[in-house]
């Protein structure tokens, strides 16, 4: 039987998320950061299931027990316990969704409306993108931290209030960053000729614009999930966030502190999970900003 020979071979080009997973990949620290992510989720949806101690119960015959690797540690208590017995794994395992799930929240919520806001500022002209431009002006000038705390302080006290203090703080600097990355974009030469072929304002934004723009909201989006992760623990340390008994990572360190020397693995541990949750928040973020900028070039 005779083979069919293929004179002009196909040449398969990949996708632009092709390409742009394929440069994501080469990166070790980036899938790294992807793998934390991934891990992260998943104990987010499924991690209170997996854990066999409530975070809340007390057993005054295990306190201030040491995590397992030393040698007065139990298996039963991989991560050991606090001063009223609690189990830390657990609290660290349920305090997932109360600091890097609110901040997740807090972040999309915010990305959501200042890249809306940022997009309709940047594609008018007048009085609208003036507005949407300077009104923020004020609120740009207060650290986020410092403008969640004020908030809360007129909203009162809970991690509900916490999130939206946060999430009113992200709004302004998405939003102008949005805009200035819009504006840039619309005074290149490739804009220039689309209008010139008579394209639309929308088809404009969606064909030109947004694709050129994604890195600069995977910047953004980054940075406002770390920030949010950071401002959700240093509330909640400062008591004006998750209140006790709430395994919230902050709020864990606070009441560890007295502990510091006594049983430093109550103050470790937290501190570990906030330092970790930001590392990987940004490997990731820059992975993919890297592996756009690739696929572009």
């Amino acid at each position: 039987m005779a083979r069919k020979i293929k004179v002009y071979p196909e040449i398969k080009v990949p996708s632009a998320l092709g390409q742009t997973w394929a440069a994501y990949r080469q990166d070790s620290l980036a899938m790294l950061g992807l793998w934390g992510l991934l891990f992260l989720l998943a104990t987010l949806c499924f991690g209170p299931m997996m854990v066999s101690f409530d975070p809340l119960k007390q057993d005054p015959n295990a306190l201030l027990l040491p995590p397992s690797w030393t040698q007065q540690g139990t298996i039963e208590y991989f991560f050991g316990t606090d001063d009223l017995g609690r189990d830390l794994l657990s609290r660290l395992v349920h305090g997932a969704r109360l600091t890097f799930g609110y901040a997740l929240v807090a972040t999309l919520v915010a990305l959501l409306c200042g890249c809306l806001l940022g997009l309709i500022g940047g594609m008018s002209r007048g009085l609208l993108a003036s507005t949407l431009h300077h009104v923020l002006d004020p609120l740009l000038s207060i650290p986020s931290l410092l403008l969640a705390i004020v908030l809360v302080a007129l909203l009162g006290p809970g991690l509900p209030n916490v999130t939206l203090a946060i999430t009113l703080a992200l709004i302004p600097q998405i939003t102008r960053a949005t805009y200035n990355a819009v504006r840039q974009e619309l005074g290149k030469e490739y804009v220039t000729a689309a209008r010139l072929d008579g394209s639309p304002p929308y088809r404009i934004l969606r064909w030109a614009v947004l694709p050129n723009i994604l890195d600069t909201l995977v910047a953004q989006t980054t940075r406002a999930l770390s920030m949010a992760i950071l401002d959700i623990s240093t509330v909640s340390f400062l008591g004006i966030g998750a209140q006790a008994p709430a395994p919230e990572w902050g709020n864990m360190l606070a009441g560890g502190l007295e502990l510091i020397y006594v049983a430093s693995w109550n103050v470790t541990l937290p501190g570990l999970a906030i330092m970790l949750s930001v590392v990987i928040t940004n490997l990731v973020g820059d992975g993919l900003r890297n592996a756009l900028q690739k696929g572009m070039d």
